[in-house]
């Protein structure tokens, strides 16, 4: 259980950045750096589902990573449940790690195929009888008590994603990543699985951070959504009021490129962005995302945008905000007269 206030949050992530040597000169020293996490800033109330959102290689699985402390932050603080991992040492800092878990993108990478998926739940088990956890574990998340001395590769995709999630809540955590945790399986088997995450988030009160490139997920899914480009946070807030009201001109993109189901919903012209992502190892000076941005001018090259917190409990980092437009990326539903067969 969480030792902290009811106002603090769970977890604070404060001027968190990661970056990676990727060349040494001859006597071995770093000569390039790429900063795949620059200065995030996050909280995570308990019980409360943070979805993070943004094209590949912009950085949201480092972030995870780093928050775990899987990889040493360069700079920043993670506090979680009000300790510093950090400062913590090597004691300490497992003992937290085990109230922080992680279900990985690929489930058939995620589990030792020598090793039966009972003994790999049962690592994470603390206390009382291990063997009648695991049974219980595996009956939560939808499989057999009888099912703990098979093997992974008797199993299929979603099935294996259901054990990776067993494991997870082996150690009675209070925090689950989901790292793109339903991408690799069938539409159907999506849909099961967010179900289960759904139902454990309310059984078990967890906190998730949910990490994903499907939209659609993330708005019937998570609280609050956090939109990461080039490796900074651009705007963060509440779910359906990110959804309806986009501020940042890469939020409003991303949106628009959601394909709509419904013949009879007309939407705004499709919003595409010029050029490709830059390198993050030479990334644009000043704001990031101004080579792509239609609304940038001489002063973005100059000034890095920092997040500003505006009214409705949002956040938003663009130096032009207050000359952007306003409203909802999708139109009203059009009348029956209106609307086209597709």
């Amino acid at each position: 259980m969480s030792d902290a206030t009811s106002d603090t949050p769970l977890l604070r992530v404060a001027g968190l950045s990661q970056r990676f040597a990727v060349s040494r000169d001859i006597f071995g020293r770093p000569s390039q750096w790429l900063e795949a996490v620059d200065r995030v800033d996050l909280e995570l109330a308990a019980g409360e589902t943070l979805g993070i959102v943004g094209e590949s290689g912009c950085g949201k699985s480092t972030l995870a990573r780093t928050i775990l402390h899987l990889h040493r932050p360069s700079a920043g603080k993670v506090i979680f449940d009000g300790v510093d991992l950090g400062s913590a040492g090597p004691a300490r800092l497992r003992q937290m790690r085990r109230r922080m878990q992680i279900v990985m993108q690929d489930p058939y990478s995620a589990l030792n195929p020598r090793r039966t998926i009972g003994s790999s739940i049962a690592d994470g088990v603390t206390g009382g009888d291990r063997r009648a956890k695991v049974r219980a574990l595996l009956e939560k998340v939808g499989l057999s008590a009888g099912d703990a001395g098979r093997y992974p590769n008797e199993f299929s995709g979603g099935q294996r994603q259901r054990i990776c999630i067993a494991r997870a809540l082996g150690p009675d955590p209070d925090l689950l990543i989901a790292d793109e945790a339903v991408s690799a399986l069938d539409v159907s088997v999506q849909a099961q699985i967010l179900n289960l995450l759904a139902g454990l988030r309310r059984d078990f009160g967890l906190s998730f951070l949910f990490i994903s490139h499907n939209l659609a997920v993330v708005r019937a899914f998570c609280d609050r959504v956090a939109v990461m480009y080039l490796g900074r946070i651009v705007e963060t807030g509440p779910t359906e009021a990110v959804f309806q009201d986009p501020r940042h001109p890469y939020t409003r993109a991303l949106i628009s490129a959601v394909p709509i189901p419904q013949p009879g919903r007309r939407r705004e012209r499709r919003r595409l962005l010029a050029g490709d992502v830059p390198s993050p190892l030479d990334p644009p000076s000043g704001c990031r995302f101004r080579t792509r941005c239609p609304h940038a001018d001489e002063g973005c090259a100059r000034t890095a945008p920092v997040l500003e917190r505006l009214g409705d409990a949002r956040q938003v980092a663009c130096l032009r905000l207050g000359t952007l437009e306003r409203g909802p990326v999708w139109a009203a539903p059009v009348s029956q007269a209106e609307a086209r067969p597709c």
